[in-house]
């Protein structure tokens, strides 16, 4: 089912949502509004497992592929939706059409994203049209953010989300799962190592709840034995994560 939203006279969104139209679409009620292409002349295109919705991510290039490998790690989004919508608008006489890479829901805040090259984000063309489409996107409720590659692929948090992103089948009982809510609900932030030696509570278990959103790892130190474990969140806190917990020095486009 197509919707459409009208902003104040200057561009219209159009959805394909998989539910009968409410006033506001709510992410996971979302489709893709196209299917997915490639960008590279080598074909580059690939799918991410996600657990959590059960579905497949289509990723668009390889620089998707790891954006969404991000957002399924350490986001903890409360959804989101590659391709979300079509921006329609006039700019210069001429008729425009523009289609986000994500849309990121945290609550009542919704981040949408276009992932880009380094060198594609500082073109004069490029920062003048994605000004323009913020300015747009802010009359329907919609903030925007220029994910670039360089931030997509800093290290360590992309090596550690894929190391994570291996325990993402792990089947955690309910009474597991419980005892290690209750290990860290006094504020206590034991390394991997005293999980498994002293707390007698397996790193597949503790490492699933990351996963979840549960229990915290510093995403900016490499994943080691003597990481911490925590069951708030830990370390820098950069996009992707809620608005309110974002650290300073977080980069703004």
């Amino acid at each position: 089912m197509n919707d459409s939203i009208e902003g104040p006279c200057r561009s219209k969104l159009t959805f394909v949502a998989s539910c009968d139209s409410t006033d506001r679409i709510e992410v996971d009620h979302l489709r893709r509004v196209r299917k997915p292409v490639s960008r590279s002349k080598s074909g580059v295109q690939g799918k991410v497992a996600d657990v959590a919705s059960g579905r497949s991510r289509h990723a668009e290039s390889q620089n998707e592929l790891r954006a969404f490998q991000i957002l399924l790690a350490s986001g903890h989004a409360d959804a989101w939706q590659e391709q979300p919508f079509v921006l329609e608008y006039h700019h210069d006489g001429k008729k425009h059409r523009y289609t986000p890479d994500i849309l990121v829901a945290w609550g009542d805040n919704r981040e949408v994203v276009e992932i880009k090259e380094d060198s594609e984000a500082v073109k004069p063309e490029n920062r003048a049209r994605f000004a323009l489409v913020r300015e747009l996107l802010a009359e329907h409720g919609y903030s925007f953010r220029v994910w670039t590659r360089s931030e997509i692929c800093a290290e360590p948090r992309l090596a550690n989300v894929g190391l994570v992103l291996r325990y993402r089948c792990v089947d955690v009982p309910v009474a597991e799962r419980e005892k290690i809510r209750r290990a860290f609900s006094s504020g206590a932030e034991p390394t991997l190592r005293t999980v498994s030696d002293t707390l007698r509570m397996t790193a597949d278990a503790v490492l699933r709840l990351v996963l979840d959103g549960i229990l915290h790892i510093d995403w900016w130190e490499p994943l080691r034995l003597d990481s911490r474990v925590s069951g708030t969140p830990i370390g820098r806190q950069i996009w992707p994560v809620p608005l309110g917990c974002r650290s300073q020095e977080e980069p703004c486009h």
